[in-house]
């Protein structure tokens, strides 16, 4: 079957979230891209005006592999199809203008936002370094970009009020596919907080500690210890008597002025939400 009908029908597919029949398309999809010298952009093939669309077709038959791979958390597919867009979107060919919320902008941002989800800070700024240092990006005009770089700044300068703000806005969001990663990224929210709490703390009530890593009031402490331990991992926190105590073999001599100034902060912002709750 041609390139051309194989992804027309693969774009109607996906315009109409058939997903499960979408990815019955995408291996064939993939080898009549091998077939035609299309996987990858090289001067050979991009050379005429008929080529270069070729090339556009392929980069939008990999974009819908990659955010199909996201739709079905098929995160590992979605490092992959990214990988494969790569020399795409650093073609001057192809993305040679400064480009605003166009759909590589979109994919671009998406990737970031699962390094960040994963907690793959160091991978995130040598991403957003080549981010900047091309010319083909406009990014403090991108709606895309800007979400997840606001979002790791704000986690960087303890900011968790702001972040909080944009995960629950759904308004916010610059596109559906971004909702994906927010139960994930308002976890890593809630365990820096809790890092943050551990170090400065001996011992803090349940429901302060409710309060600060923004679970209902109304959740009853068991289940709060259960989201807790499945969640967050902290295995070494005790709870007794609607107090939870923290690992006291931890060295003092590690706590930090910034992470006093995080704690404050995050106190602050908390008497702030009991005010209003």
């Amino acid at each position: 079957m041609a390139l051309s009908k194989l992804a027309g029908e693969l774009y109607q597919l996906y315009d109409h979230d058939k997903y499960s029949e979408c990815q019955r398309l995408l291996p064939p999809l993939k080898m009549e891209l091998i077939k035609h010298n299309l996987l990858v952009p090289v001067p050979s093939n991009s050379q005429t005006k008929d080529q270069l669309n070729d090339l556009k077709i392929s980069e939008r038959i990999l974009e819908i592999g990659a955010l199909l791979s996201l739709l079905t958390h098929d995160y590992a597919g979605f490092e992959n199809f990214f990988a494969s867009l790569r020399p795409f979107y650093t073609s001057s060919k192809l993305h040679g203008k400064l480009e605003t919320n166009t759909d590589a902008t979109k994919i671009i941002a998406l990737y970031l936002l699962y390094l960040l989800s994963q907690g793959l800070i160091s991978k995130f700024h040598v991403e957003l370094e080549t981010i900047y240092n091309s010319p083909s990006y406009n990014v403090e005009q991108d709606k895309y970009l800007n979400y997840p770089i606001d979002l790791e700044r704000n986690l960087m300068e303890g900011n968790y009020i702001k972040i909080w703000k944009l995960l629950q806005n759904e308004s916010s969001l610059p596109s559906k596919e971004f909702h994906l990663f927010t139960q994930t990224l308002i976890n890593t929210l809630r365990f820096e907080i809790a890092k943050s709490i551990e170090k400065t703390n001996d011992s803090i009530p349940v429901s302060n500690c409710r309060t600060l890593l923004y679970f209902p009031q109304e959740q009853s402490d068991k289940a709060f210890e259960e989201a807790l331990k499945q969640d967050l991992e902290v295995e070494d926190w005790e709870f007794k008597n609607g107090v939870i105590y923290f690992n006291t073999k931890k060295s003092q001599g590690a706590f930090t002025a910034d992470n006093s100034s995080i704690i404050s902060n995050v106190l602050d912002y908390a008497e702030q939400i009991e005010s209003i709750v």
